[in-house]
């Protein structure tokens, strides 16, 4: 997965904001906590995210409720990672995603979604495939580029963000 590793820690700003405007677009943005440049667990982690995004099933649910739920996450999380990387490659780079990085994310999200939730391929493509091609059409809209600049450049300075102030710098997305 070297492909998907950040070159540095703007390539890594670009990630958070990719992954927060997925949560805003998704409307996910309650799973989040917080957003650091400085998390103490692991330089890599950037994303502080609620317990219910973890949610793997509970006895005081039904069944189905539990499996629902599951899906949704598992959703945003590929969601997540598809618009980490098309954020880093569309904004920050000017470039295209190439494509030894998509497979890459395709075979995360193909290894995820059969572990996680127990998916066949086909519904697993369906889900890839629909993010994908909705999320390179928001990160390509110029409207949405121009946010993003703006809160990478507040994340760089702040290093920290909570779920509020993340919310805050990404209102402007309403709006196009």
């Amino acid at each position: 997965m070297e492909k998907l590793r950040y070159t540095d820690e703007t390539d890594r700003c670009f990630g958070a904001a990719g992954m927060a405007v997925s949560l805003v677009i998704y409307d996910g943005d309650e799973l989040l906590n917080s957003i650091s440049l400085d998390h103490e667990d692991s330089p890599a982690r950037t994303m502080d995210m609620s317990p219910d995004f973890f949610f793997a099933g509970s006895p005081a649910v039904s069944a189905r409720a539990a499996w629902n739920q599951i899906v949704k996450n598992y959703n945003i999380g590929v969601a997540m990672a598809i618009a980490n990387l098309l954020c880093r490659y569309y904004v920050n780079r000017h470039a295209g995603l190439p494509d030894d990085v998509r497979d890459a994310l395709r075979t995360m999200a193909v290894e995820e979604g059969h572990e996680s939730c127990q998916l066949d391929d086909d519904e697993i493509e369906t889900i890839f495939d629909k993010n994908f091609n909705y999320l390179s059409r928001v990160f390509s809209h110029r409207g949405v580029q121009s946010v993003v600049h703006d809160f990478t450049s507040a994340l760089a300075s702040r290093r920290t963000l909570s779920r509020l102030d993340t919310l805050d710098l990404l209102s402007a997305l309403q709006s196009l």
